[in-house]
């Protein structure tokens, strides 16, 4: 009951008993609310009519009121990327906003949120700048708007970090002293440097994926937190293990190989990973142990590309090994080392000439 009337409200969620379980919850705290006259319609159903008829005699919603109904409209995407807009808006973006009347806010009042933040790279201003457009387009669309403030909210030039990755004797020096140190994590970065997977990937590799017989693996879920979900780019692709990796894997079969799930596992504890930090740290620890100049996990990746980009592989065979969606952004992204590739197979046939004896050298020689 609310202001004397009866209201119906609908979940959109399947009756499932967890659901109808979670729907009464919701109904003993929208109950709790309105008990202590602190219920707000469109914070708890911003899609309804009732949150709509209160944003027209209030003036219209609030950024706030809208980013949350963005926010309901976007529950398709993954945990991890919601997690990330809600972190933007709740860090950055309501706190300056959130309370202002969204037909009220200015192209100005955006320009100086954005310009009023020290950023840690361009790429962070962009993704915020992205959880401030969204809400505006929705209202724009949805009539509550007549003129679109964000419209013109333009994303600055973002510098990528080029690739750095390992020599072959670099990445044999680190999964040296991996197994010296941590044998089961040597196991996780030597698979990790022959083959090129990236890391959500390899934590979400299972056993059934590996083809003994065919030496591949399938690529078809990636892991990030607790979730499984597709690949990065939603395409499946078998990996050609090579006999590096499947070294890799044979030795980590003592691991896990029983449990017949994920292929990786903390060694601690035998649970699959879902967070990759407990491995960037082993990763730090033994890269100071090897001396060698410092770089990220991820460049892993980078060097599968580059070993066999400089060992003259075919880039298209490159590309599909590591899951890129076209041939364009390999050459974009290693184009130095393709060229430097190609310098080599053309000086190599120059040398191959010059190590066949001279016609007239070989008569002066008879003569």
């Amino acid at each position: 009951m609310w202001k004397g009337s009866r209201r119906w409200e609908t979940l959109q969620m399947a009756p499932t008993p967890a659901n109808l379980k979670n729907a009464s919850k919701l109904r003993e705290e929208v109950k709790t609310r309105i008990a202590i006259g602190q219920f707000d319609y469109a914070e708890f159903f911003p899609e309804s009519k009732e949150a709509v008829a209160q944003a027209k005699e209030s003036g219209g919603p609030t950024f706030r009121e809208v980013s949350q109904q963005w926010m309901s409209g976007n529950s398709h995407l993954a945990t991890s990327t919601l997690e990330d807009y809600r972190k933007r808006l709740n860090h950055h973006v309501l706190p300056v906003i959130g309370e202002k009347l969204i037909k009220d806010i200015k192209y100005s009042d955006l320009a100086a949120l954005l310009g009023n933040i020290e950023w840690g790279s361009m790429k962070s201003r962009n993704n915020t700048a992205t959880v401030i457009r969204q809400p505006f387009d929705l209202a724009f669309i949805d009539g509550l708007i007549e003129i679109n403030p964000a419209a013109r909210l333009r994303n600055v030039k973002s510098q990528k970090e080029p690739p750095d990755p390992f020599t072959l004797d670099e990445a044999n020096q680190i999964i040296t002293r991996f197994q010296e140190l941590s044998p089961a994590h040597a196991n996780y970065y030597e698979f990790a440097f022959f083959t090129g997977m990236r890391t959500s990937e390899l934590m979400g590799l299972c056993w059934e994926d590996i083809d003994w017989n065919l030496g591949l693996a399938r690529v078809k879920r990636a892991k990030v937190g607790s979730e499984v979900k597709g690949t990065k780019t939603g395409n499946i692709r078998d990996v050609e293990l090579n006999s590096r990796a499947l070294q890799a894997l044979q030795r980590q079969k003592e691991q896990s190989y029983l449990r017949g799930l994920e292929v990786f596992t903390n060694p601690n504890t035998g649970i699959a990973y879902s967070f990759p930090q407990v491995l960037w740290k082993v990763w730090t620890q033994v890269m100071k142990k090897t001396g060698i100049r410092y770089r990220k996990p991820y460049q892993t990746r980078h060097t599968f590309a580059t070993l066999n980009l400089m060992a003259g592989a075919n880039p298209m065979w490159v590309s599909r090994q590591m899951g890129h969606t076209s041939m364009k952004m390999l050459l974009e992204v290693y184009s130095r080392w393709i060229d430097m590739a190609d310098r080599s197979r053309e000086r190599n046939k120059l040398e191959t000439l010059l190590s066949v004896p001279n016609v007239c050298q070989i008569k002066t020689a008879q003569a």
